[in-house]
């Protein structure tokens, strides 16, 4: 009898990992409390419109364009974290543009307003934020392009500054974790109370089931060594708090980089995703520091008011 418990015992220990791991690529979405929100741009003072994005594995993405006072800084694509929406960056995004940048704020996948099947801790998620950089760099060419994400949208940015055929000025890193198997290992042991092995390996592997890809392959210092070859400095902005994504971690990611320009602030008493929250003005200052130099306004014959290029993407003008 006791066997037989012990065997029972040890199938469960087994299967839940697994099923997490099903269960998270799945149903993961924005949580209940944050569905309920109706903040817009406009709660900021803000002009907007909501456009809608096909990414390249043909996942419909929502998105605001916050236009930018001119003359432009910098585009800023800015991708939330997991079971958040866009408008976890929202109060980021007004002050961006209040600081002469462009912001477009994205529901990642199975996200908001975002269509989509699977959630992968932003493995699959880069194609969201690959298809806001694709659009600004299509609709402004001109303007620098930078990538700005909190944890699995920190991974998706990393991932899109290294599939772009742009070269992002710069990708911006909150919360950001090492690797999805670090991150799954944190949570087996924070939420489910197992060790790393098993539980991460099988939480993976109820992943990829599920998603038929394989987070283990989402390695975000292996993204932001890639990020320096090509010439792409990060900013990681980490809470010493942060129990799900450790500073050491983070700051093996901002190590790999390896550029001069790459920066790292460390927020005293953050935990994960808060540290902009928790101290703004130092974070906005490292952002603001990070950020391209203001840009001269382009030439117009005349006189005239320079044109900017159609939307070639639809848009609906109802939020």
């Amino acid at each position: 009898m006791l066997a037989g418990f012990g065997t029972l015992l040890l199938l469960f220990a087994l299967g839940v990992p697994m099923a997490v791991g099903v269960m998270l690529t799945r149903f993961a979405g924005t949580r209940p409390q944050d569905r309920v929100l109706t903040s817009t741009p406009a709660d900021e003072g803000l002009s907007y419109r909501t456009v809608f994005l096909q990414t390249r594995d043909g996942v419909r993405v929502s998105a605001w364009l916050l236009p930018g006072r001119e003359p432009v800084r910098c585009s800023v694509v800015l991708a939330h974290g997991l079971f958040r929406s866009r408008r976890e960056l929202l109060a980021h995004g007004a002050w961006l543009v209040r600081n002469g940048c462009r912001a477009l704020l994205l529901d990642l996948r199975r996200h908001g307003g975002s269509g989509g099947e699977r959630t992968t801790l932003g493995y699959l998620e880069r194609f969201d934020v690959l298809a806001g950089a694709d659009y600004l760099g299509q609709v402004f060419p001109d303007e620098p392009l930078v990538l700005h994400g909190v944890s699995m949208g920190g991974a998706a940015a990393a991932g899109a500054g290294v599939a772009t055929a742009l070269r992002p000025a710069g990708v911006v890193l909150d919360s950001v974790f090492q690797s999805a198997p670090a991150v799954v290992d944190r949570y087996a042991d924070l939420f489910l109370g197992l060790p790393p092995f098993p539980a991460g390996d099988l939480t993976l592997a109820g992943m990829r089931l599920s998603a038929g890809v394989s987070p283990r392959d989402l390695d975000v210092e292996m993204l932001s060594r890639q990020l320096g070859a090509r010439g792409v400095p990060v900013l990681v902005i980490a809470g010493d708090a942060d129990r799900r994504a450790p500073v050491s971690g983070q700051a093996a990611v901002f190590r790999a980089n390896g550029l001069s320009a790459s920066r790292m602030i460390t927020i005293e008493g953050a935990s994960h995703g808060r540290p902009c929250l928790e101290d703004p003005a130092a974070c906005r200052a490292a952002v603001r520091d990070f950020l391209p130099a203001p840009l001269d306004p382009p030439a117009a014959p005349n006189g005239a008011n320079p044109a900017r290029a159609p939307l070639t993407l639809f848009y609906d003008p109802d939020p």
